[in-house]
């Protein structure tokens, strides 16, 4: 009886093998670790002090997840991600403690496009990844606006490429339903613009050139605060002279709120240069010119270089310099992060390892 129920079981596997055939589940992850030197950090005592420290994700977010895909005939396909973002000095979760805080979200793929519902990264996300050539780095444009790094929960999410005019037109277009159920409501009933969330980016590539344009808003995400705006315009464009790549991109900041108007924008001009296969050099120069939030006009300068020890190893160094007035706090990880008005350095070198 025993041997009877092995050789059905076997036999149901042999059976199911073509149908598993044609779905994949990968595992994947990064784990980035460096050493960080960091000068005029604000003390106790309210004076400035060298810090050094171990540092998670100097040039990318340590993560792991799984995607997984399956083809369903027909051009038609299920994918889905889970990611889940971690500190590698602490072994602990980021984006507030969420296990899959990077990526949740599952969707069909088909020739119209790819339709994806779940928590997702936000077309301002795109945009920063596709024009910032130091970005995702820690040095680089979401120092000055974490938006560039966000995710928005219960989304809905369309990209799809088509051809124009001897071209590549790219659509990312995105809507939530409460882009943070975490520090804000959620979704709310008979109040839909309760942390609602609207991205667009659309993108245009012909021969070495790209340009893109981005929109974003997002409406408070409480009841009390459902009627302000934030609105995020941008624009940017990118030239391919390989080896080198330039950049240059505009980002306008507009918060509105029943109390006042406040608005910022922020400017960069960027370059990557591939040395050699195994390495390669990137840079910004970014400025931001305040109307009126009270974050100032500093500037930052950084740079990161990369070398390959191996197609899934390197190791980097990192480093930038941040201009401030004597009104201004932006440090090399972010506003608040310098003694005001003092010239931050910040350099780290780490270690980086996908799999």
């Amino acid at each position: 009886m025993k041997i009877n129920r092995l050789v059905i079981l076997f036999s149901s596997c042999i059976v199911a093998v073509p149908v598993w055939a044609q779905n994949s589940v990968t595992l994947y992850g990064i784990v980035d670790v460096g050493v960080q030197a960091v000068n005029h950090v604000p003390t106790v005592n309210g004076q400035g002090g060298t810090a050094f420290s171990l540092t998670s994700g100097g040039a990318q977010t340590s993560r792991w997840g799984l995607r997984v895909k399956e083809d369903l005939g027909g051009g038609y396909g299920v994918i889905a991600v889970l990611e889940d973002g971690f500190d590698a000095t602490k072994g602990t979760l980021n984006n507030g403690g969420r296990l899959w805080g990077r990526s949740s979200y599952v969707g069909f793929t088909s020739q119209y496009g790819i339709f994806t519902l779940g928590r997702q990264v936000t077309a301002i996300y795109d945009f920063d990844l596709a024009y910032d050539p130091v970005g995702p780095a820690l040095y680089s444009s979401p120092a000055y606006d974490a938006a560039f790094v966000s995710r928005a929960d219960n989304s809905v999410k369309y990209v799809d490429d088509v051809s124009l005019a001897g071209g590549k037109l790219s659509l990312d277009a995105l809507y939530s339903f409460g882009y943070d159920s975490v520090t804000g409501v959620g979704p709310v009933a008979g109040d839909y613009r309760v942390g609602k969330e609207e991205s667009l980016f659309i993108n245009y590539q012909r021969s070495v050139v790209s340009v893109g344009l981005l929109f974003d808003q997002q409406n408070g995400n409480t009841i009390a605060a459902q009627d302000n705006k934030v609105q995020r315009f941008g624009a940017a464009a990118q030239v391919d002279l390989s080896p080198v790549q330039l950049y240059a991109a505009y980002r306008f900041l507009a918060q509105k709120h029943a109390a006042q108007n406040r608005y910022s924008s922020l400017y960069w001009l960027g370059a990557k240069y591939l040395v050699t296969p195994a390495f390669n050099v990137s840079s910004d120069l970014l400025y931001q010119q305040d109307r009126n939030t009270g974050q100032g006009n500093p500037v930052m300068l950084s740079a990161i270089g990369s070398y390959l020890l191996s197609k899934s190893t390197d190791v980097y160094l990192e480093a930038a310099t941040v201009l401030n007035k004597k009104h201004t706090n932006l440090g090399v990880n972010g506003f608040g992060t310098s003694t005001t008005g003092e010239v931050q350095t910040g350099v780290l070198v780490g270690l980086r390892t996908r799999f």
